[in-house]
């Protein structure tokens, strides 16, 4: 029995401050988002192929590494049926291959990331 309630209070008490150590602003925005229409631009949330890169690294520098996604500038853009592809240059540093991500220029969903080898 009193293992249980020392479960139930630990439960408790991490739920709580869990909920209350977030962030105000972020609790004000979620109120604030409800029922409200976001903003879309005509161009789609990637535009252009800077952003596109932008985006892309930001995804995979968490997954391989702020030094292996340097070193595969220049990167490379196109862009077919409403897609962004992104791909590294192989600039002969570490193991080969380049990174590769596809972006929705609509609606800025990564699609895929992948890297070769």
């Amino acid at each position: 029995m009193v293992v249980r309630c020392a479960l139930a209070f630990l439960l408790f008490t991490s739920m709580a401050s869990t909920q209350s150590s977030e962030d105000p602003a972020v609790v004000y925005a979620r109120r604030v988002i409800v029922g409200e229409r976001t903003y879309r631009p005509t161009a789609g949330y990637v535009p252009d192929s800077q952003t596109a890169v932008a985006i892309a690294t930001a995804v995979l520098i968490p997954i391989y590494g702020k030094a292996t996604i340097d070193a595969e500038k220049p990167w490379h853009t196109g862009l077919k049926g409403g897609v962004w592809t992104v791909v590294g240059t192989f600039n002969g540093k570490g193991c080969g291959g380049e990174a590769m991500v596809q972006i929705d220029k609509k609606s800025a969903a990564i699609i895929f990331v992948g890297h070769t080898m």
